[in-house]
C-alpha cells in the first residue's frame, strides 16, 4: 500500500524560504496542507478489524452484485443511440490538478466512465487524452502495475472499438480485484462511487431528450436501476469514518432524498422529472470533480 508522508512540518521548518518569499510560501503551505490530507487507507479508516473488514467487504460486494455494471449502462446508451455530448465529460487535464487521494480516487472512477463513453462513440481524438489521464491517476494511486497490464493492448487496438471497450472494462475489474485483495477497501469504494455517480450523471443527461419507445424501454429501466447504486453506496459509506467519506455520505443522502421524492419507478422518468433529477446529480457530482 502506498503511504504518503505529511510534509507540512518540513516546509514550515524551512525558515530561510519563509523569510525570503512569504507570498510564495503561503501558496506552498496551502498545497502542502492539502497533500498532507492524502493519508494511507489504514489511517483514513478508524478500524480494519476482522469484523470491520468483513462487513465492508460484504457491503462492497453486495453493491457490485446487485447493480448493472456502469460499463453495461454506457453500452446501452450507445446501443440505443443516445447522443454523444462532449460537454458532459470531466476535463481530462483536471486529473493533474487533484492533490488529495480522495479526489484522485473518485475521479479515477469518473474519468474511467468518461473514457468508456468516449470509446463507445469512437471519439478517437479524445481517447488518448483520457487514457493518459486515467493512467496518470493509476500511477499516483499506486495501482499502475495493474493498469499497465492492459496499456499495450489498448494502444495496439486503438482502431478496434469492441476491443477498446473490453480492455477498459477489464482494467477496472482487475483494479477492483487487486484493491480488495490488498485490503484497500476505501480506494476501491471511492473508485466505485465515482463510476456510479458519473454513469448516473451521463445517463440522466442523455435520456432526457430521447423519445421513449418500446424499443428503448430497457435503457430507461437500466438507468432507473443504476440509480439504486446510491442506496448501496450510502450503506457502504456508513462504515467509513474519515472526513471525505463523511462528506460524501451526507451529499449522497441529500441526493437520494431529493431523487426519491421525484422518481419512484421507471414511469416517473419523464423529461420534466429527469430535468429536476439532473439538478440533483449535478450538485453531487460537482462536489467531486471541482478542483
Amino acid at each position: 500500500m502506498k503511504k504518503v508522508k505529511p510534509i507540512c512540518f518540513a516546509i514550515l521548518c524551512s525558515t530561510g524560504l519563509v523569510l525570503m518569499c512569504t507570498s510564495c510560501n503561503n501558496n506552498s503551505e496551502k498545497e502542502s496542507a492539502e497533500k498532507a490530507v492524502a493519508l494511507s487507507d489504514s489511517t483514513r479508516i478508524d478500524s480494519l478489524s476482522s469484523d470491520k473488514k468483513q462487513l465492508i467487504d460484504f457491503k462492497f460486494s453486495t453493491a457490485v452484485i446487485n447493480l448493472p455494471s456502469p460499463f453495461e449502462v454506457v453500452n446501452d446508451l450507445y446501443f440505443y443511440k443516445a447522443p454523444f455530448n462532449n460537454e458532459l465529460l470531466n476535463k481530462s487535464d483536471n486529473s493533474e490538478k487533484y492533490l488529495v487521494n480522495f479526489k484522485k480516487e473518485v475521479n479515477f472512477g469518473i474519468l474511467g466512465i468518461d473514457l468508456a463513453y468516449i470509446n463507445f462513440y469512437n471519439q478517437n481524438q479524445q481517447t488518448v487524452e483520457y487514457f493518459n489521464a486515467v493512467q496518470g491517476l493509476a500511477k499516483e494511486l499506486n495501482i499502475e502495475n495493474v493498469f499497465n497490464q492492459f496499456a499495450d493492448r489498448y494502444k495496439t487496438n486503438s482502431d478496434n472499438h469492441d476491443s477498446l471497450v473490453s480492455i477498459v472494462d477489464n482494467i477496472f475489474n482487475e483494479t477492483d480485484a487487486y484493491l480488495k485483495k490488498n485490503d484497500r477497501y476505501l480506494v476501491a469504494s471511492n473508485i466505485m462511487a465515482g463510476a456510479i455517480i458519473e454513469v448516473n450523471y451521463l445517463s440522466l443527461n442523455l435520456i432526457k431528450s430521447m423519445p421513449r419507445t418500446a424499443e428503448n424501454e430497457k435503457l430507461f429501466e437500466k438507468v432507473y436501476n443504476e440509480n439504486g447504486g446510491i442506496y448501496h453506496l450510502i450503506s457502504l459509506y456508513e462504515e467509513f469514518t474519515d472526513k471525505d467519506s463523511k462528506a460524501l455520505l451526507l451529499s449522497m443522502k441529500e441526493y437520494k432524498k431529493g431523487y426519491d421524492g421525484l422518481i419512484t419507478s421507471t414511469s416517473d422518468l419523464t423529461p420534466e422529472k429527469i430535468e429536476k433529477a439532473i439538478v440533483l446529480i449535478s450538485k453531487l457530482r460537482g462536489s467531486l470533480v471541482k478542483l
